[in-house]
């Protein structure tokens, strides 16, 4: 009796053991391609709502100014994620804008003509944000608009190297769901002036052609923990292809 108990305890014991000598299996992290691009950007507005500006309901300014955009995709796939991102300060058509911030994400699709020539497009949520000061009455007021909506970004990227690329393209988007703050902009008091906001009464539609430089990143498949960092570059030619 006593060699079977001993015996089993023996067994029992050894069950840790035997389940900790066996390897766990690896976390692997797929292959990465990245390109980040930063550059100059021409934003085209136009913006309504009622009596959105003293005597009109409907106003067109134009925005120059910088953007940054990043696209990414797993595997060698033509499917992934993309961002777009802008600031402008509107210079042309109606002059109470003052700065204007504008952001877009979503799934991204690309097509590769060749090695060098990609089309790279991209579809998701918008978000459009404007600030302003205005004078009506003889009094200034100081109003933020903030919309939310959807657009679509395309872009021909041609590298120049594996390493770097220059892009051209332009985004859109209509920006319908938001709400506005307007307030008197009165400086003594530091913002704390009369406040009336109102939602869902300015909808946006932009266009915005825009010129890039950027760099592409490739991460290749790997397994963690092992210890392989990204790389400037593309991935390799046989990678590519697939």
């Amino acid at each position: 009796m006593k060699k079977i108990v001993i015996a089993s305890l023996c067994f029992i014991l050894a069950i840790p053991l035997t389940v900790s000598a066996e390897e766990p299996a690896p976390f692997v992290i797929p292959a990465k391609e990245t390109t980040l691009s930063a550059g100059f950007e021409f934003g085209n507005t136009i913006e309504h709502g009622d009596n959105i500006v003293p005597g009109t309901d409907s106003i067109y300014f134009g925005s120059p100014g910088m953007n940054v955009e990043g696209y990414s995709f797993r595997n060698g796939k033509n499917f992934g994620m993309f961002f777009h991102g802008s600031w402008t300060f509107p210079a042309v058509g109606d002059d109470t804008q003052d700065f204007q911030t504008s952001w877009l994400i979503g799934p991204a699709f690309r097509v590769r003509f060749t090695d060098k020539l990609t089309l790279q497009t991209g579809l998701g949520i918008s978000a459009n944000r404007l600030r302003e000061r205005f004078e009506e009455n003889g009094t200034e007021y100081f109003r933020s608009i903030i919309n939310f909506g959807i657009g679509a970004d395309a872009g021909l990227k041609f590298d120049i190297t594996d390493k770097f690329f220059i892009k051209g393209g332009v985004n859109a988007a209509w920006s319908f769901l938001g709400w506005t703050n307007v307030r008197e902009n009165n400086r003594h008091s530091r913002g704390c002036g009369e406040r009336d906001r109102n939602i869902m009464d300015i909808w946006t539609l932009t266009a915005n052609p825009y010129i890039s430089f950027g760099v592409n990143i490739y991460s290749p498949r790997r397994e963690i923990p092992r210890r392989h960092g990204r790389r400037l570059g593309k991935p390799p030619r046989e990678e590519a292809a697939q």
